[in-house]
Formats: C-alpha cells, sequence, structure tokens
C-alpha cells in the first residue's frame, strides 16, 4: 500500500479499475491479491523473505 493512501483508499482504486461488470467473487479475489502483495512488499522492506537465488534452487527441486 502506498504510504499516502489507507487500506480503504486503496481498495476502492482497485475496484475503481475493474469493469462495471465484475462479479462480487472476483473483487473479493483481487483484494485478496492485492493484500498479498502489499504484505510480500513490506516483508522485503523488512528485511523478511529469500533471494532470488535460493527461490531458483528450490524451484528446480521440485
Amino acid at each position: 500500500m502506498s504510504h499516502c493512501q489507507t487500506a480503504k483508499q486503496e481498495a476502492i482504486a482497485a475496484i475503481n479499475l475493474l469493469p462495471d461488470t465484475v462479479d462480487f467473487e472476483e473483487i473479493v479475489y483481487r483484494l485478496y491479491v492485492l493484500n498479498k502483495i502489499y504484505q510480500g512488499l513490506e516483508d522485503v522492506e523488512h528485511g523478511k523473505g529469500i533471494s532470488s537465488e535460493i527461490l531458483l534452487r528450490e524451484i528446480e527441486q521440485w
């Protein structure tokens, strides 16, 4: 989430980008994904997570 907007403002902005014909389930899904993205960015800011190299090694083991 940008530091100048509240979570509510971010959610409204995201919903406003969707077509008028979007169903409720799609809105909830999009907000869920947006929240996960923001959580990931926040984790990175706090030094949490793994490097790209480690991630690639883990994916190769799948």
